[in-house]
């Protein structure tokens, strides 16, 4: 619960508050953009109170979401429609309920073809359960990579689902029922591939789903002011020149959608999906890992 006492000191004033418990992972910016900003320093603070029903339903999305429960209001009744899951586009839901242990990392449920698939974990609230099991519950539990695990034991256990994992991040699943090793693409079920992409860790998978959307943990995002496909420099805690090289196992796939785990989903479209990535690889080996976060942004992106 969002703590009173604690609020931030570049709060509006109205309803809504945020505490200054926030860890910067970007969530509720990510939900409630233009309503919730970030002081200097990366914390979370209200910029603006909702005016209108859709930015209330974002306020709440993105109290839900906070992994440090840190946004609170002062006196509202919770709506009768949950917050969580939420469609993004037919077929894929944004869990919500961002796990502290992930720093806050997304996750997605995938109605499927009979064989319903989970994205990485959020926290397991039986509230949110009971709302998986009416979209038909959990077949497969997808771990991107070691760092977005969270509760995804509880997951798999109450739905008696298979867990995937790679051999070389699955110290941090030992529950897993399916660890792979190597490199080369591994089908889970119809229509769903499991892509290593080594770099973020050395274990890091994505997730290639009917050759339209393409779940990528912390390998790959869309970033927002750059508007295009980016890779998190300053978070590849393996190795740079091997995360230039999944660029490369990436970019001939068809992808419609881009899911990652941090940063934010994205309709990015066929055509431009293939021409961003085209060249991502060859930049970055260009340009370096030192030098990547600090490169111009070209205003006419």
């Amino acid at each position: 619960m969002a703590r009173l006492d604690e609020e931030h000191p570049l709060d509006v004033d109205g309803e809504w508050f945020v505490d200054t418990r926030c860890i910067d992972c970007d969530v509720a910016r990510q939900w409630a953009p233009g309503l919730i900003e970030a002081d200097e320093d990366g914390l979370s603070y209200v910029a603006r109170q909702p005016r209108s029903e859709e930015e209330q339903a974002a306020m709440w999305r993105a109290a839900e979401a906070c992994p440090t429960r840190s946004i609170g209001h002062r006196s509202l009744r919770r709506p009768a429609e949950p917050a969580f899951p939420f469609e993004l586009t037919p077929g894929v839901y944004a869990m919500g309920h961002n796990h502290r242990d992930s720093f806050g990392a997304h996750s997605y449920l995938v109605k499927h073809a009979g064989a319903n698939l989970l994205v990485d974990a959020p926290r397991f609230l039986l509230s949110l359960a009971d709302h998986v099991d009416r979209l038909g519950g959990i077949d497969h539990v997808l771990l991107s990579h070691r760092d977005d695990v969270a509760d995804a034991e509880r997951w798999a256990e109450r739905y008696g689902a298979r867990v995937w994992i790679h051999s070389d991040d699955a110290s941090a699943a030992p529950f897993a029922s399916d660890v792979v090793s190597g490199t080369e693409t591994v089908d889970v079920s119809s229509g769903v591939t499991l892509v290593p992409v080594p770099g973020h860790t050395r274990g890091s998978v994505a997730f290639h789903v009917d050759e339209r959307w393409l779940f990528t943990g912390d390998t790959l995002h869309w970033h927002q002011r750059r508007r295009r496909l980016d890779v998190f420099a300053g978070a590849t805690w393996y190795s740079w020149e091997h995360l230039a090289d999944s660029m490369d196992v990436l970019a001939p796939l068809r992808v419609e959608w881009v899911f990652p785990g941090h940063g934010i989903w994205h309709q990015v479209g066929f055509d431009a999906y293939s021409a961003q990535m085209a060249d991502l690889g060859s930049s970055m080996r260009r340009i370096g890992r030192s030098a990547w976060s600090h490169r111009p942004i070209d205003p006419g992106m």
